[in-house]
This record gives structure tokens, sequence and C-alpha cells, in this order.
């Protein structure tokens, strides 16, 4: 969004992969995605559908989902070609419409449904994006540290949120690079976090601020809140809070030229 300004602008330079393709290219749209299914509904070339919601409008879909605390399972369902039973390690419902992009393509270069599976079942995390981290300390920790946004912010908050056992501790400078909805956004994930997390620790005071706020105005535990200057003084604070049993969202890292000044 700092760069591109607006969700249009994101759009329409997105599409412009759309237009660039082959007059016998194939096209594969998330429809779930609200900015997204505008794009599908004007492309003139073959597309193919993926999604979660609204599964008869679409060719590659998942069904009977459940998500927990060690993955997930649904059924995943491909237009002539039928359902199968499937499950992923991957955390949080977000990723099973990640695993649906990856099935349509295998679809389109024609894979079957068992191969397919096979292909899912196998997909482990990508490092940073929502892997959980051994700790000898007994905690659950789950990185997320790779550049984050509002989307991703609360996926990961879903999938703390699946774990029934233990303190909910979160780590994190807030959202950066949001342009002109950068501190309302972050203000929306404070309300977000108040309703999940038990501790929460900001790195840095500028970005976080707008967290802080909201985290206040929704009547979160002030001393419960915890500002530090870096991410190591963070981990400080967290060895002081965190016992065996407890669940630790380290979620998004600055980028090293980040400044607040």
């Amino acid at each position: 969004m700092h760069l591109f300004k607006t969700i249009e602008n994101i759009q329409n330079t997105k599409y412009e992969l759309i237009e660039d393709l082959p007059e016998d290219g194939i096209a594969i749209f998330n429809y779930d995605n609200d900015y997204v299914k505008p794009l599908a509904d004007k492309t003139k070339k073959k597309t193919y559908r993926y999604g979660i919601k609204d599964i008869e409008k679409l060719d590659v879909y998942a069904k009977d989902i459940r998500v927990n605390e060690k993955g997930s399972t649904f059924t995943l369902g491909i237009k002539g070609l039928g359902e199968i039973s499937c499950s992923s390690v991957l955390l949080g419902i977000h990723n099973i419409s990640n695993l649906l992009a990856g099935a349509s393509a295998a679809y389109v270069l024609g894979f079957n449904l068992e191969q397919i599976k096979n292909g899912i079942e196998k997909v482990k995390a990508v490092e940073h994006r929502l892997n959980i981290v051994p700790s000898p300390a007994g905690y659950v920790v789950i990185d997320d540290a790779f550049n984050s946004n509002p989307v991703g912010f609360r996926a990961a908050l879903s999938v703390i949120d699946e774990f029934k056992e233990g303190k909910k501790i979160i780590i994190t400078p807030g959202m950066v690079e949001l342009g002109a909805i950068e501190e309302e956004e972050n203000y929306k994930i404070g309300i977000e976090i108040a309703k999940v997390c038990d501790y929460v620790i900001l790195v840095g005071q500028k970005i976080s601020a707008p967290i802080k706020r909201a985290l206040i105005d929704n009547n979160f535990n002030e001393d419960r809140i915890f500002t530090v200057k870096s991410l190591n003084d963070g981990t400080s604070k967290l060895v002081e809070i965190a016992k065996a049993g407890d669940v630790v969202l380290f979620e998004n890292d600055l980028p090293d030229n980040y400044n607040e000044e």
C-alpha cells in the first residue's frame, strides 16, 4: 500500500499479468477475495476459481473444514474430478486457501485427485510464516515474523486462538508500509489482539502506539502490556512471562532499513 497508494492501483497492476496472457492462457483466481472477484468476472481468458465460500460457483473448493493447533483437515473438491479427504500440517484456515491455489494449478497441469492430495499433504510450513519453533522452555513459539499485513495478522491471531491451553502472548512492532491507513489498521488489529491475547509485548513506541491505544480502549489489563525498544528486549521480557504450555506469537519484523524517526 505504501508503494501503490490505493487498492485500485494494486488491482490494476496485478491484472496486467492476466492481460498479458496468451490467447490460450489460463487464469486462476481466489474467488473468496472481494478485490480479486471482479477481476475474475471481467476476464475473457479461460479461468478457474477457487475458495471455501459459495462453492457452487467454484472450480476448486474446500469444505468440511476443521482447523486446530496441529493443522487442518478438509474435503478437496474439483469440478470434473470429484472430492477427496485431505489433511495438512499448515496452521490456519487461510493456508487452506493457499493450498487450493496450488491444487488449482495442479489440476490445470493434469494431475489427478490422489496426486493432488499427496502433494498437499507433503507441504511444510515456510520459515517465518506461521511455523512452530521448538522452545527449550516448553512453551509453543509460532514464528510469523515475515512482513505482515492486516489479513495475515488476523490469520495469525486466529491460529493462536485455536490453542486451548496456556496463556497467549504476542510480540509485535505492529504493521508498517500501509500508507495512509497504517494508523487505522494498527488500531483495528489492537482490538483483535485484545480479544485473543493475555499478554502483549510491543516493540518500538511509534508504530505500535495505535495498538496500545486500542488495547486500553477495550479494557485490556495495562499491567499486561509492555513496550520495549528492541526485539532482544522483547525476548527478555518474554522469558519473564512465559511458562511451559503457553503460546507465543512473533508477529511481523520491521525491515532492516526501517527507522521510526
